[in-house]
């Protein structure tokens, strides 16, 4: 009896792979092409957005006025908990501040905190065995800290003062710390140098200040365009008085970003001599009253 031998890849079983391999293929040529897609589509869309958040920042910051950045900001934190939670102001000096004040205050020496919020530096600084003193311009946040020193049975840590200024009174501090990027949201040059300026007649000589803000190395494209619309804004509308500064932004808050010589400058031009710049992410700087 013969018998008929059957090829182990039939001729049925061949076409049946080479539809699955064109199958196969067809399936990788649209899946690349729809990637190809995708990243087109997410790159415009990431440039329409950036475009429109730099003219969105230019408009405001070109047509508002320096009082109101300032309320702007002091509606963020009138809404803000957690600075005015027991939780945060409890929670003593961040590693940064901590390492400042040891390398260049004096143990037991009477500190001024300007911006103190709910009072978590000066109550740390008490707790650390110095004397310390705040201000700040935002009611509810004082009134949160008072609340806090009566129930941790403290003496007042905190009063109130206005925008962009410091308390009168005889130079009776020994070193002077700014809350954690206060200074970064006051608006204009002209306004951060006066306010130092009155730090200082608080402060003896030699005293040391600390202050904190938003750092950037240098003058991006982006913080370029956003200088530029905010000119075109101010001219156009009519707007704001005040100088405008590249580095200046308006998202949640006013603020202003510091390059290193911008900081310096700044500095020198409130009678403080810098002695020490933090590195890049720590955003802060000390000086020492002329």
């Amino acid at each position: 009896m013969r018998r008929t031998v059957v090829p182990e890849n039939s001729d049925v079983e061949n076409r049946a792979h080479a539809q699955a391999d064109a199958g196969t293929t067809s399936d990788t040529v649209l899946c690349r092409r729809r990637v190809r897609y995708f990243k087109r589509s997410d790159g415009w869309f990431n440039r329409a957005v950036r475009l429109a958040t730099v003219v969105h920042e230019g408009f405001w910051l070109g047509f508002l006025s320096a009082d109101d950045l300032n309320a702007i900001t002091a509606d963020h934190y009138d809404h803000s908990q957690e600075s005015a939670s027991p939780e945060h102001n409890q929670r003593g000096l961040l590693d940064w501040e901590l390492s400042a004040v040891n390398r260049h205050f004096h143990a037991g020496s009477r500190i001024l905190v300007a911006a103190a919020g709910g009072g978590r530096e000066v109550l740390a600084l008490r707790r650390a065995g110095y004397t310390a003193d705040g201000f700040d311009c935002n009611s509810n946040l004082v009134e949160a800290s008072g609340g806090l020193f009566e129930q941790l049975g403290e003496s007042r840590g905190v009063i109130l003062c206005p925008p962009d200024q410091a308390p009168p009174g005889p130079p009776i501090y020994s070193g002077l710390i700014v809350g954690w990027s206060a200074y970064t949201h006051i608006p204009t040059r002209a306004r951060r140098v006066a306010f130092l300026q009155a730090l200082r007649q608080r402060a003896l000589p030699g005293s040391p200040l600390l202050l904190s803000f938003f750092a950037r190395a240098g003058s991006s494209r982006y913080d370029t365009l956003v200088y530029r619309v905010a000119m075109v804004s101010r001219f156009v509308f009519r707007g704001r008085k005040e100088a405008l500064e590249v580095g200046d932004h308006l998202n949640w808050s006013y603020s202003h970003w510091f390059t290193r010589e911008e900081m310096e400058a700044e500095l020198s031009a409130g009678g403080f001599r810098m002695v020490h710049f933090g590195e890049p992410g720590e955003g802060h700087a000390v000086g020492i009253v002329e």
